[in-house]
């Protein structure tokens, strides 16, 4: 079975879509079947000497949405970096190890993502990732 991905914005809502497949292997067009998902999220915002596990519910992650590292805030959905950040690329770090994941597990220290000085507050990972 073939499967063929087409993002919902290549999609015209308020009138008909045509879809065209060139099939080299000898398929049979009329056999096409259009299955939606709903893309769903995943959020942590976890203190540092600590191991986040990220989990899509048997679908894959898909993106790292917003990672960062030393005292963001917000809420899911709605994060923002704060006044102190990490020097390595957090999303970078989530992106090599959740991508294409259905879970992954990370440990969050200042080893992995940089020692920001955040004044000696605790520094904290908030991440969001598409599934």
């Amino acid at each position: 079975m073939l499967m063929y991905h087409v993002p919902r914005s290549f999609l015209n809502a308020e009138g008909d879509n045509t879809l065209v497949l060139f099939e080299e292997m000898g398929g049979n067009p009329s056999l096409v079947n259009f299955q939606t998902t709903r893309v769903g999220s995943v959020c942590a915002n976890v203190y540092e000497k600590t191991i986040i596990e990220l989990s899509c519910d048997r679908k894959s992650i898909f993106v790292i949405k917003f990672a960062s590292f030393g005292n963001p805030y917000g809420n899911c959905g709605s994060f923002e970096k704060g006044s102190c950040e990490s020097s390595n690329n957090a999303v970078d770090i989530l992106t090599q190890k959740c991508i294409g994941k259905e879970k992954c597990s990370i440990e969050i220290s200042k080893e992995k993502f940089g020692a920001p000085d955040c004044g000696g507050a605790p520094r904290r990972l908030a991440v969001e990732a598409i599934c």
